[in-house]
């Protein structure tokens, strides 16, 4: 029998990367606050969300530029929306924070740092394990969250650095584990060896050692079905 998985784990599509297995969608997003800069932010969104085609990611990139020109008013609007939302929203949650994460600026800080600091609500799904989890649907709202800080972090934001570090103690192991591997990644020496500083001794210390790999760089078994060692595939039967 497979193990149940962890209540605060998302599927895994490796030992680094959160699968969503999203919800449904079924609340059109409504940015009424600021109506100019909302009706950007909600086409930044439906491009991110289902955008298609050759021209899609320039579409998109456009439309960063765009809110970037107005990025304190547009991060007002997205926090906004985003603590609007019902809890089980969860697809339309993390497209507020992907897009933040896309926009790379440090006014996005104030929100990320406000989203992770939030405690995970309780598990609603009634089978977690073989199911959608609602609990792993949180994780990957911040972790995407993670990602924004990763970004900012690297390139010098001290305060992103500091936000970051204080998640390698944040309740949720995927959580701790994508903060460690950011700063591991990130490049900043003093940040690496103030993370190693506050893991050290503790359970978590392996969290250092972790590295994402990418796919096409690990060894793949031959043999497909007939793996085990000295076993040869069955002959193919006779033609007839």
């Amino acid at each position: 029998m497979t193990a149940p998985r962890s209540p605060d784990t998302p599927s895994l599509v490796d030992e680094g990367d959160d699968q969503l297995e999203p919800g449904p969608s079924r609340t059109v997003l409504n940015f009424g606050a600021d109506p100019e800069v909302g009706e950007l932010v909600a086409q930044t969104v439906a491009t991110l969300m289902s955008a298609s085609g050759d021209d899609a990611e320039q579409t998109y990139q456009r439309s960063l530029d765009l809110l970037r020109e107005r990025v304190d008013a547009v991060v007002a609007v997205v926090g906004t929306q985003y603590h609007a939302l019902e809890e089980d929203q969860y697809v339309e949650r993390w497209s507020m924070i992907q897009l933040l994460t896309d926009l790379r600026h440090p006014a996005a800080l104030r929100v990320l740092e406000d989203v992770l600091s939030r405690p995970i609500p309780p598990e609603h799904s009634p089978d977690p394990a073989h199911g959608v989890s609602t609990v792993g649907e949180e994780i990957v709202i911040r972790t995407t969250a993670v990602e924004a800080l990763a970004r900012l972090a690297t390139n010098g934001d001290r305060t992103a650095q500091n936000v970051l570090l204080r998640q390698v103690r944040h309740e949720a192991f995927s959580v701790r584990r994508a903060a460690v591997q950011a700063i591991n990644e990130s490049g900043v020496s003093e940040l690496l060896e103030r993370v190693r500083q506050e893991l050290q001794g503790t359970d978590d210390q392996r969290l250092l050692e972790y590295r994402r790999l990418d796919v096409a760089s690990v060894p793949q078994a031959d043999g497909s079905r007939f793996l085990k060692e000295g076993y040869a595939p069955p002959p193919e039967p006779p033609k007839s």
